[in-house]
């Protein structure tokens, strides 16, 4: 019924792309060639949508997280409301343990009662390592059992440089009583990039929590407390940057300063991750050419449209059909990250040769990869053409004429 051979070819529609290549230039100042040096020990820039890597240097290394550890800790909360495990009004009484915890905390104390919505903001606004352990010892019943769902769910999402021995990233000396789990706690800026960018997929509302820059904690109680998000890029704090709504920053002396920043802005969404910047100041100043990068450089553009054909390759022969030919047309827009006068994007096309009637309107007829400089780009999946519309059989007196006809060609 359908014929084995493959057309392959390669087709520069810069026509197609005029409209969305060539429009506005970089803004003024920026520049049109060249990232500007990032100072930081690993940098990955990424497009949230499609996983593309927009900029990145030892990306796949492996460094100490510290509280970028808690995106995972977040992630798995988020999890356990979803499944209804746990519920945002449920009250968490804190353990004396996870009340022992130092460094960023909000002095929870041993007792104290606290919802899981409350303890989840004090880990996303202020990066609480005590809340961080309270919720975790909520969710699976010892911290030790939480980290062990930490790296099953990071082998789940093909997290492969990423392993957890803490749910807070805090050093293993820092522990009273650390986690019984082995190995070291480390994770690559890709990972951390592509664990946010999972974060923002499946729980997107994790942003209005993420991008509050201040939070009040225990309202109405005499230990009332204010707490300033860390994340200073955010509206109203010191290094405001339009758009940002995330996510984590953190910090060990082995780790350096790290951050990951998320941002939606022109249209674009983004997630930047530093590691090992020397200090600060430093975490939210590299972001900030990253995200100028990103939004000077960049913008989204429709390279493959919906319904639309691609000339030349618009329709394909039915064998025993009314009609001998079907048009077919894109089953979906695909969106990319275009920079700025880059008209070097090409599509292959592979096609069946023939279908046999009858033929049911969406049919599958090939797929549509789109190249960048002549290769496949990474994580984007190819389009597929389908039949536009229903092919019938053909009926014997039409088979016999189409037959007949033939001989005098």
């Amino acid at each position: 019924m359908v014929g084995t051979k493959r057309k392959s070819v390669i087709l520069f529609f810069v026509l197609l792309l005029f409209a969305v290549v060539l429009g506005p230039v970089p803004a003024e100042g920026a520049s049109s060639d060249h990232l500007p040096e990032i100072e930081a020990r690993s940098y990955v820039l990424v497009e949230i949508k499609t996983g593309r890597i927009l900029a990145g240097s030892r990306e796949n290394r492996t460094y100490p997280p510290a509280s970028l550890t808690k995106i995972m800790t977040e992630y798995l909360v988020l999890k356990a409301v979803k499944q209804n495990r746990i519920r945002w009004d449920d009250k968490v009484k804190v353990s004396s343990r996870a009340a022992g915890i130092g460094e960023a905390q909000v002095y929870l104390r041993a007792g104290e009662e606290q919802t899981v919505k409350e303890l989840f903001t004090a880990v996303a606004v202020y990066s609480a390592n005590d809340a961080a352990v309270a919720l975790a010892e909520y969710i699976a019943g010892s911290e030790t059992a939480f980290v062990e769902k930490m790296n099953r769910e990071a082998k789940r999402l093909g997290l492969k440089k990423s392993h957890f021995t803490n749910c807070t990233g805090l050093p293993k000396h820092r522990y009273p009583d650390p986690p019984e789990i082995e190995g070291g706690h480390h994770m690559s800026a890709m990972d951390i990039a592509n664990l946010t960018r999972q974060l923002l997929k499946d729980y997107p509302q994790v942003t209005e929590i993420t991008a509050l820059p201040t939070f009040q904690f225990r309202v109405g109680e005499k230990r009332e407390r204010k707490l300033v998000n860390r994340n200073k890029m955010l509206f109203d704090l010191p290094y405001h940057y339009e758009g940002v709504n995330g996510v984590k920053t953190g910090f060990t002396t082995r780790a350096g300063y790290n951050f990951v920043g998320s941002a939606d802005k022109k249209g674009m969404q983004v997630v930047t991750v530093v590691m090992g910047t020397d200090s600060d100041r430093r975490r939210f100043t590299e972001t900030k050419k990253l995200l100028d990068y990103a939004y000077e450089q960049y913008r989204m553009a429709p390279i493959l449209s919906k319904g639309k054909i691609i000339p030349g390759h618009d329709r394909v022969s039915v064998r025993g059909g009314a009609e001998t030919q079907v048009p077919i047309v894109l089953e979906e827009t695909r969106v990319l990250p275009v920079r700025s006068g880059d008209d070097n994007y090409s599509v292959r096309v592979n096609l069946k040769n023939h279908l046999g009637a009858p033929v049911e309107a969406g049919t599958v007829v090939g797929k549509a990869h789109i190249l960048h400089e002549g290769r496949k780009i990474q994580d984007v999946p190819p389009v597929r053409m389908v039949a536009k519309e229903s092919v019938e059989e053909a009926g014997w007196i039409t088979l016999i004429f189409r037959f007949v006809s033939g001989w005098f060609r």
